[in-house]
């Protein structure tokens, strides 16, 4: 079976980690993941949150109770190889001019990142609008990333929402806030990662809004 192996694990929170595999470069598309074999044998898939050259991207969160799989993989050690299944998945960006509009939570903003960070490295013309939900200003990771992107490409803005605290710079409770008719009326498309629940609750909202469901994309886990 072929591996990848562990070159770089950065702790961007108390339990979010980023973690760096160096594998043989591949035309992976934005949106797909890679399905790990454990040193447990258990498989698991994670998105690939970026890919430069031979370095594969992923964004894990660390839980003592829940998904014990990835305190697993995120304890592994520098340089250890682990096996995988190849990229799989359709959940890609659609290559046109229409706004797009990108809904996450916690690490299932991996897909999504890939996906608008490379559009915009590709210059595209659509607008990109990103919007993410976590608990408190402690869980937040890649700010600096975002307003990198935001500084640098005029078609790109993001908002952070935090449901257990108030900032000035931040907007306050759920991201499924925003999906009202006047904030989405310039998006044509919709794309979610998030758990089933808030797929769904999300979906309903945009649909009661009028959005086709064939312009809403999620991937759900």
């Amino acid at each position: 079976m072929n591996t990848l192996k562990l070159i770089k694990k950065t702790k961007l929170t108390h339990d979010v980690y980023e973690l760096v595999f160096d594998w043989e470069e591949h035309n992976v598309l934005p949106g797909q993941f890679i399905t790990f074999v454990l040193p447990s044998w258990l498989r698991r898939a994670y998105s690939i949150s970026f890919q430069t050259w031979r370095n594969y991207e992923f964004i894990v969160k660390r839980l003592e109770n829940w998904r014990w799989w990835s305190k697993q993989l995120c304890d592994i050690e520098i340089w250890t190889e682990l096996p995988y299944i190849w990229p799989v998945w359709h959940f890609v960006l659609k290559n046109n001019e229409d706004n797009k509009l990108f809904i996450w939570t916690w690490t299932w903003f991996a897909p999504l990142y890939f996906q608008f960070k490379k559009a915009l490295d590709n210059w595209i013309k659509s607008s990109l609008y990103f919007i993410f939900w976590v608990r408190n200003i402690n869980d937040i990771f890649y700010e600096k990333e975002l307003n990198f992107l935001k500084n640098k490409y005029t078609n790109f803005d993001f908002e952070l929402f935090l449901s257990k605290e108030e900032k000035d710079w931040t907007s306050k409770w759920y991201v499924t806030e925003f999906l009202n008719p006047e904030n989405i009326k310039s998006f044509s498309e919709f794309y979610i990662c998030w758990s089933s629940v808030m797929v769904e609750c999300s979906r309903k909202l945009l649909e009661e809004t009028w959005v086709k469901s064939d312009k809403i994309y999620f991937e759900k886990y």
